[in-house]
């Protein structure tokens, strides 16, 4: 079935000449790049995080089949809208860096790619799909063997494609990081005008060696608004602008669309996107995000979630003490599951399932004062959690 579903996409000629679009679509915090070519053949790169949901976007452009779909790599801020995009539309080829990850958002991805019968197709370089009007899109990472021993070895091993159309390059790179850039500049990469900024403008990524190699003349940075990460830093900025490229920001200026005829590329912000966001408040049906590898459940089940109060282990545990007891391990926000946060006094379990959706999203907490960034928790709850939990930060941001 895959070789059948990409044969068919290399099966169309140049006839069809014409305009071929691209737009680094305002999801805020994440990555999300739709491909349309003159014949109406639909790419998809990444799907951000859900929250806004990419599904209406597509919709609004007429979108109503995706022939292919790439998971640069499995952070929630790339595939966290991934599933909605499976359960809207027929999807022919799914496509990812073939690392699995340990969370509900990355299994609920692939158990959809694999019972609605989507072609499956772990990226490598040295892959081609030629789409028509001699669009080509060839991967260029990762690489077998994958990077290891990294800072973030699922960012450095994302799916890194070059796609051209005639004389306009544009290089897209995920969340790739400096391990990844030092690999493809010893592998020969050469320029390409349009460069998709690597990790939202991270100051792991997009160094000089890379800058000098590639040579764009435009750099285009998915970031959202005053995120807590700091994207794009200043490192990165500056470095971008001495390699003499023009900066086109999706935080500042909305969906970035670029339309070529295969000579010349014309780049504008396309602005805000004015639907497609997910109510503030968690739906109730959001997946639960927590290592899949999840503990054995105890032999006696607790209450269902739904039928104890907030701040309670279960129906014979009682309240908790308004300070945690002696010999009691605080609860790491970044490793918690459900259950875990369940159990803190004021959570309960729809705060609980908030917390673990916003993390999932939005990558580790630094401090116990960021849950006051979570829907439904304010500084009287973050006050009562003083010495229950702890914030230890992971290796790496999502």
């Amino acid at each position: 079935m895959l070789r059948a579903a990409l044969l068919w996409l290399c099966t169309l000629g140049s006839a069809w000449a014409g305009s071929f679009t691209v737009e680094v679509l305002d999801i805020g915090q994440g990555d999300s790049l739709l491909l349309r070519s003159p014949a109406g053949k639909v790419v998809l790169i990444d799907a951000g995080t859900g929250n806004p949901d990419v599904v209406p976007m597509l919709r609004a452009r007429g979108v109503t089949q995706v022939d292919l779909a790439i998971g640069t790599h499995p952070h929630a801020d790339h595939i966290g809208g991934m599933d909605e995009v499976l359960e809207a539309f027929p999807v022919r080829v799914y496509m990812d860096n073939g690392l699995p990850h340990t969370t509900a958002t990355y299994t609920r991805v692939m158990s959809l790619v694999e019972s609605r019968g989507v072609a499956y197709k772990p990226g490598l370089a040295g892959q081609v799909v030629n789409l028509d009007d001699g669009i080509r899109i060839e991967v260029l990472n990762p690489h077998s063997p994958a990077l290891t021993g990294t800072r973030s070895d699922l960012n450095s091993n994302s799916v890194v494609t070059r796609v051209t159309h005639g004389e306009v390059c544009l290089l897209l790179t995920g969340d790739s990081e400096e391990p990844t850039e030092q690999l493809l500049v010893q592998k020969g990469l050469g320029p390409c005008g349009i460069l998709k900024v690597a990790h939202h403008g991270s100051a792991h990524s997009t160094t000089d060696s890379f800058l000098r190699a590639v040579k764009p003349t435009d750099a285009i940075i998915s970031a959202g608004v005053d995120n807590r990460y700091g994207h794009p830093t200043e490192e990165a900025m500056h470095r971008i602008s001495a390699a003499g490229a023009r900066i086109h920001r999706t935080d500042l200026s909305g969906t970035i669309r670029i339309t070529s005829d295969g000579r010349t590329a014309r780049i504008e912000a396309a602005g805000k996107e004015s639907g497609g966001a997910k109510a503030s408040a968690v739906a109730a049906s959001a997946p639960e995000e927590r290592p899949v590898a999840a503990a054995p459940a105890p032999s006696k089940a607790p209450a269902p979630a739904a039928a104890r109060p907030p701040g309670t282990l279960g129906p014979s545990a009682g309240a908790l003490p308004k300070s945690p007891p002696a010999g009691r391990a605080p609860v790491d926000l970044n490793r918690a599951t459900l259950t875990d946060l369940d159990g803190l006094p004021g959570i309960g379990p729809a705060r609980a399932q908030a917390i673990l959706t916003f993390r999932e999203a939005n990558g580790p907490f630094r401090a116990l004062a960021d849950l006051d960034a979570v829907p439904g928790i304010g500084p009287a709850t973050i006050a009562g959690l003083e010495g229950w939990v702890i914030a230890t930060p992971e290796q790496a941001s999502p």
